[in-house]
């Protein structure tokens, strides 16, 4: 009930906000052409047709952006701060979008100021109707409105998230009124779970029935549930199941259906969504975009390549990347041809002697790299995601390191959050791994661009890059 009501609030809102969108281009013209006009004398008086005829791929590219922005998060939902801050946020991609695509629209000129006016009014109409909806819902909550009283079975590490959830998004209406417990005691602990039914009806008793009761325990009590089910059943209280799950190491988890089936994904790959589409579209657009404003340097250091050493200028490595997915990742090549013939794989470490002298000024610049960006356009790779690393060292890591074979439920990157901290080359594996696990489980695009953008701050020159 939580999520659902969460989601009618985002989509209500979504809806709202298009409608705002198609307002704001509206006011801008008058604006612009009605009133600025006779005032300050603004020449190009545009017909009004032309605008409207705009308006409908407009509300299109604004309604996209501001999925992907994550503007209607269940999170940032919940705190106003946070929603102004996504509404200026969202607006400023909206604007870029909507410049973007006027690229392509050769039909009509629009008003650069127009333009202005429309992102300046849309945010203060968004910002307004949040403020006003938040203002309506807190008024609401003080008179005793719409509260959803809730009982927790279970005072462990989830249920006490799960109160802290509760009261983290209080517009949701949502009152924990306490726990029941068979291990812990505290003024919030109601009652022993065998107490179900006497703390129901001493609530009902007080005037404060209980609406939802929601049974947290761990997997080894889940036993427990089916009599709590049974007591609950001549209840009208609702009944939820939130199993402790914390224990395992979830990544991507989610829960799906199976032909009427609840199947709850603990660890699996990332689902196919829309955010994942866009990444994947940002990609492409990076990549090729790379390859093609670089191509001088890559034809430097191919030339370099060729002159320096003798053999072929890419260097094709076998790596591990999403799901056990065997790949050859592209290098330009900065060692001899078959130096590693005799010893077998090596791990490179400081003092490296194998590169030639160019393969270690690539090396130490991360230049050597840039042909994985052919490797992205191929699928193989995206710009941002766990360093992919040979099979015959991940045969050691995978028994060594705990949680290590997680880190391939999420397609490899050139870059990554443990890149961008340090860690790579003869680092500690355990740290990036830990690093790389925190990337996957808190995935989202805002997290990939902040990496992008530190990569290019902080440079490609490491001192742990042999």
């Amino acid at each position: 009930m939580f999520n659902e009501r969460s989601k009618l609030f985002q989509r209500a809102l979504f809806v709202a906000d298009l409608g705002l969108i198609a307002v704001g281009w509206i006011i801008a013209y008058y604006i612009r052409f009605e009133l600025l006009v006779p005032i300050v004398g603004l020449p190009l008086w545009r017909p009004l047709s032309r605008y409207i005829s705009y308006l409908p791929p407009l509300i299109v590219i604004w309604g996209v952006v501001f999925l992907a922005s994550g503007l209607y998060s269940s999170d940032r939902a919940q705190r106003l701060p946070l929603l102004v801050y996504g509404v200026l946020r969202a607006v400023f991609l909206g604007m870029a979008a909507s410049v973007a695509g006027l690229f392509f629209y050769r039909a009509f000129s629009f008003s650069r100021l127009h333009m202005l006016l429309f992102g300046i009014v849309t945010t203060g109409l968004m910002v307004v109707l949040r403020i006003v909806l938040y203002s309506l819902i807190r008024q609401a909550r003080k008179h005793g409105r719409n509260f959803r009283r809730v009982l927790i079975v279970g005072a462990g590490k989830v249920g006490r998230r799960l109160a802290h959830a509760f009261r983290q998004y209080p517009l949701m209406g949502y009152d924990v009124v306490g726990f029941l417990d068979d291990q812990k005691t505290g003024p919030d602990i109601l009652g022993l779970t065998s107490d179900l039914s006497d703390v129901m009806d001493r609530l009902d008793a007080a005037d404060r029935p209980i609406d939802s009761v929601y049974i947290a325990l761990p997997v080894q009590a889940l036993s427990k549930v089916q009599e709590m089910t049974e007591v609950l059943s001549t209840r009208l209280a609702s009944v939820c199941l939130v199993p402790d799950i914390l224990q395992f190491n979830l990544i991507n988890s989610r829960i799906s259906e199976v032909d009427g089936l609840p199947v709850i994904h603990l660890a699996d790959e990332p689902p196919i969504a829309f955010g994942r589409v866009v990444k994947r579209g940002i990609d492409i657009v990076f990549s090729a975009s790379v390859l093609l404003l670089l191509s001088p340097l890559y034809l430097l250091i191919m030339l370099g390549v060729r002159l320096t050493s003798p053999g072929p200028i890419l260097y094709r490595q076998l790596r591990m990347g999403l799901n056990g997915h065997q790949f050859e990742i592209l290098k330009f090549r900065s060692m001899p041809v078959n130096v590693e013939a005799k010893s077998g794989p090596v791990w490179a470490k400081q003092g490296e002697v194998r590169a030639t002298p160019f393969g270690s000024f690539l090396r130490k610049t991360s230049l050597d790299e840039l042909p994985q960006f052919i490797n992205v356009l191929k699928g193989d790779m995206s710009v941002v995601g766990p360093r992919p690393e040979r099979p015959h060292f991940i045969e050691d890591f995978k028994n060594r390191v705990p949680r290590y074979m997680l880190r391939h439920k999420m397609k490899a990157g050139i870059t990554g959050w443990a890149q961008v901290h340090g860690l790579r080359g003869n680092t500690s594996i355990e740290k990036r791994i830990e690093y790389d696990l925190y990337y996957i489980q808190n995935w989202s695009l805002g997290l990939d661009l902040r990496i992008m953008a530190l990569t290019l701050w902080r440079g490609f020159v490491s001192k742990n890059a042999y």
